[in-house]
């Protein structure tokens, strides 16, 4: 089926299947997995009180509102598919069939009808009169669900948007709060909004990837950085100690005119040694061999011992000494360079810079150094001897000098950097988080105003679709006021009424808003009987069918609960009316949990689910208790065969009885409404066996006297079943708690099948067979 044919042949749409449920209260989730409902022209749903039939009528009042109703679950959503493919989606997509779709139950009744003032609201049908009002009605009312959708993708695109941008700023925002180590605040969206708004920033405000894991290592810090000592060098020192060697090894001073000197010139420094301590101490002998020194051998050594080779002798000996401290002093201060890790990461990569060209300067000094060295020690060795320096010329030692001034100062400079943050670094760290931000900002600054500008753009656009839809309904209000008279709705209501009723005592008076209700004439007092009040609800209801200019073959009617306490005939007369009334509509639904309405619209229609293709479909809402679950569960499932095939409810009632005894003591799904569907088979039975007036107690009694082999423990069972449940009267209701445990459920479900068994067995037989658990 693709729909219903109108007579002039055009297909209108009709409800399909309920693809998705989820949050219904007692009503079972439905998935895209889940079976096919496939209502048809004419559904019948037959359920007991409790089972979810409220609920179902008002996810149809959803569609007639296009809002999620006020007495579902927040969380309620569901999608319901037509036959023409549309899908209708709880709580977004829901335009579309505000014109079509109506529903009569509690609610309806309890928003339309005030029993206790008497007053019923306005019928409004249009005048043949306003011809062209009426048309330029009826287009505006054809475009005000498109209209209506229009707002609905708006705001889809608005939200879609809002949370693209929302998200971007809290992602952007955390991602600069955990760069910005701030204890005890945080870094959050709004922030980042504020910092759009009020902060200068540009291209130069991007920082590179260095700076910026400078930056966030001094946010990390919880305490300064400790202060870096001056670095010092002997560099005077170095510059004179080679220019030293280098003078003192080429140095001439002359020779030393004494006998076998000449040939061991090292030993001069000796023998200048030997003779200034013998000359100082008045030995006349030598201390070495023990020979006498004359005085001529004195005056020999004198002469070739002058003061111009002594002074150069001590010299040598002093710059040989201070040239090995130089290295040394050299190598320490090499040594105390402060390590990297101490600098404060913003300008380790100066300070490496600086210090490799420092060492690489001292590098440099200290093999001059050694070379130097080398020529003062082979000189003081053999002090009359010249050595050969090789050491660069002085303008080339000066320049060597000057560049390690230069690499000294160079480093010192980014140790001074380095000690004006230790000294300020509270408001350099501030200083640090303030480029962070501009630096997130710059970056970050094309994306960020593109989803502002798409959001802003969104907003504008969900905004202006609301003020043409509420203009539009604006002008439906104005063209309704013209054309709209609720007068000529009153006759009719009251025709219905008088002939369900029977009676014209009751009728509906039209006023100003709406209707009174009188009776004799006179404004009714006090609230009427249940079954007048069922009267006037459905003929009311009926009548606001055709409200507005509807079609009733347009129409999806749903219909919940329409009969109360009402006698057969009037009960008669209400499925007659439904029946009659409603059998031109595009698609009707009879929602009831009255077995004899039941039966009434079961009678008529089953014809018509049997036909090909069917164009009715009987239907039961199914509840259970799954096992592992604590909740009821109601699913809308095919009629069960007893039910459909017979008028009563016994067959169904007895089958529910054998099912729970095949059960033993194994889960059963039905267990809530043992004690009820029991008491029920119970009743019928022992009203068949004894067929007379009196209650259930007595006839138990009874029973007991008249087959003394039935077990008295059992009967106690059977008592205790009829104490607890002596509220009911009929399946209306099973889906309530019942006093009595499971286990005494068991036990009264296997006295029942005992009792029946023993008094007579035929007839049990006869229920096994025709209602086979299996």
């Amino acid at each position: 089926m693709v729909g219903v044919f109108t007579r002039r042949g055009a297909v209108v749409s009709i409800i399909k299947n309920i693809r998705q449920l989820k949050g219904a209260t007692v009503l079972a989730e439905r998935t895209e997995k889940c079976d096919d409902l496939a209502f048809s022209k004419f559904n019948l749903v037959y359920g007991f009180n409790g089972s979810g039939k409220s609920t179902l009528s008002r996810v149809f009042s959803t569609l007639q509102n296009s809002a999620r109703h006020q007495h579902l679950p927040e969380d309620c959503t569901f999608k319901v598919e037509m036959t023409d493919g549309k899908v209708y989606s709880c709580p977004d997509q829901l335009a579309g069939l505000e014109k079509r779709v109506c529903v009569f139950n509690q609610d309806f009744i309890e928003e339309n009808l005030r029993w206790r003032e008497g007053t019923v609201n306005a019928v409004f049908t249009l005048s043949a009169e306003q011809g062209a009002a009426v048309a330029e009605l009826t287009k505006l009312e054809l475009d005000k669900p498109g209209i209506f959708q229009r707002i609905g993708a708006a705001e889809k695109v608005q939200v879609a948007r809002q949370k693209a941008f929302a998200l971007y700023k809290r992602d952007r925002a955390r991602s600069i709060s955990e760069l910005l180590r701030q204890t005890g605040r945080k870094y959050e969206a709004g922030q980042l909004a504020e910092d759009y708004s009020s902060l200068a920033y540009d291209k130069k405000s991007v920082l590179s990837q260095d700076e910026l894991d400078s930056a966030r290592a001094t946010c990390e810090r919880v305490d300064a950085p400790e202060k870096l000592e001056p670095v010092a060098f002997p560099v005077a020192e170095i510059i004179a100690s080679i220019k030293a060697s280098i003078e003192l090894g080429s140095k001439t001073v002359g020779s030393v005119a004494v006998e076998g000197l000449d040939e061991h010139p090292t030993m001069v420094p000796w023998v200048k040694s030997g003779y200034d301590y013998h000359l100082n101490h008045d030995l006349s002998s030598c201390l070495f061999c023990g020979g006498d020194i004359s005085v001529e051998r004195l005056k020999q050594l004198g002469a070739a011992f002058d003061e111009k080779v002594s002074a150069f002798i001590s010299r040598l000996k002093t710059e040989n000494i201070s040239v090995g401290k130089v290295i040394e002093t050299l190598k320490l201060a090499v040594a105390s360079l402060p390590p990297a890790e101490r600098v404060a990461l913003q300008f380790r990569g100066q300070f490496a810079e600086a210090e490799a060209r420092l060492k690489a300067e001292a590098e440099t000094a200290s093999s001059l150094l050694v070379r130097a060295a080398d020529v003062l020690r082979i000189r003081d060795a053999a002090p009359m001897s010249p050595v050969a320096a090789e050491l660069p010329d002085d303008s080339l030692i000066d320049a060597i000098g000057v560049k390690l001034v230069a690499a000294v100062n160079d480093l010192n400079a980014v140790c001074d950097e380095h000690n004006k943050v230790s000294d300020a670094f509270n408001s350099h760290q501030e200083e640090a988080r303030l480029a962070i931000r501009k630096h997130f900002l710059a970056d970050g600054s094309a994306t960020y105003k593109s989803l502002e500008r798409d959001q802003s753009e969104a907003e504008v656009a969900t905004e202006e679709a609301r003020q043409t839809f509420a203009n539009l309904e604006a002008d439906i209000v104005g063209l309704k006021a013209k054309v709209q008279q609720h007068a000529p709705s009153a006759d009719k209501i009251n025709e219905l009424v008088k002939a369900y009723l029977g009676h014209g005592e009751l009728a509906v008076v039209p006023v100003e808003k709406g209707y009174e209700l009188h009776r004799h004439g006179k404004l009714a007092k006090g609230t009427p009987s249940e079954g007048e009040k069922t009267a006037i609800a459905l003929c009311y209801f009926l009548t606001t069918l055709e409200a507005d200019g509807r079609k009733q073959k347009d129409l999806i009617v749903v219909v919940d609960d329409p009969i109360s306490s009402l006698d057969t005939k009037a009960m008669h007369y209400a499925c007659g009316v439904i029946l009659g009334r409603l059998n031109k509509v595009a698609q009707l639904f009879v929602l009831t949990h009255n077995q004899h309405c039941m039966n009434e619209i079961k009678k008529a229609w089953k014809g018509l689910a049997r036909s090909a293709p069917p164009i009715a479909r009987l239907l039961f809402i199914d509840v259970k208790l799954p096992v592992g679950e604590t909740r009821r569960q109601a699913s809308i499932v095919e009629m069960p065969t007893l039910l459909r095939e017979l008028d009563s409810e016994y067959q169904f009632a007895v089958q529910k009885v054998l099912h729970f005894e095949a059960a033993g003591e194994g889960h059963f799904d039905y267990v809530l409404m043992m004690p009820n569907m029991m008491r029920r088979v119970l009743e019928i039975f022992l009203a068949f066996r004894l067929p007379r007036a009196g209650n259930l107690k007595d006839k138990l009694k009874d029973i007991g006297e008249a087959h003394p082999e039935l077990d008295k423990v059992r009967l106690v069972a059977l008592e205790r079943l009829v104490q607890v449940e002596s509220h009911s009267d009929s399946l209306d209701d099973l889906t309530g708690h019942s006093a009595m445990t499971v286990e005494e459920s068991r036990d009264a479900n296997a006295a029942l099948i005992n009792l029946m068994k023993e008094v007579d067995p035929p007839h049990l037989v006869a229920l096994r067979k025709y209602c086979n658990p299996a």
